[in-house]
């Protein structure tokens, strides 16, 4: 009896270590150390275990973005980005992080991968979606500049000379 006790708690030591039972901000704060060290697939492994294993919590939606931005930012894989902006609003509908995500996938189609029928798209969705939103003056002004180079757009002009 002793030694099935012994075996347990060894068990659940090792488990623990292996990192199973970390709570979502653990995970989270790891996964923000990984990704700042310059190991953004470390990163967004443990990123994903939060969207995967917490997903109830507050903190997932964030994970999820964090997700889509290390795909933008570090990696610089834009279609996975747009998908994984794409996640967010599907399995977090009701988070904040939803308008982003929205004018994020905007972006990235008009600015990075230059389709702008469906940077079009994605804006005017945003437009009709979110009239209040802090961003809804950058998505018109977006939207009536798509396309356009720089030295075209008269409030951009200074930038060029």
């Amino acid at each position: 009896m002793k030694s099935k006790k012994i075996l347990t708690l060894t068990i659940l030591i090792i488990i623990s270590g292996c990192g199973l039972f970390k709570s979502a901000e653990d995970l989270f704060s790891e996964a923000e150390q990984k990704r700042n060290m310059g190991e953004a697939k470390a990163a967004l492994e443990l990123l994903q275990k939060v969207v995967d294993k917490h997903s109830d919590h507050e903190i997932a939606p964030n994970a999820q973005y964090l997700i889509a931005e290390i795909y933008y930012r570090d990696l610089r894989d834009f279609t996975m980005a747009i998908n994984q902006y794409e996640n967010l609003m599907v399995q977090f509908p009701e988070s904040k992080q939803v308008p982003f995500s929205l004018f994020m996938q905007g972006f990235i189609y008009a600015n990075m991968l230059a389709d702008f029928e469906n940077a079009k798209d994605h804006y005017s969705q945003f437009l009709q979606k979110y009239p209040n939103h802090e961003l809804f003056q950058s998505v018109g002004f977006e939207l009536k500049y798509l396309g356009r180079d720089i030295k075209e757009i008269p409030e951009l002009k200074h930038l060029t000379q």
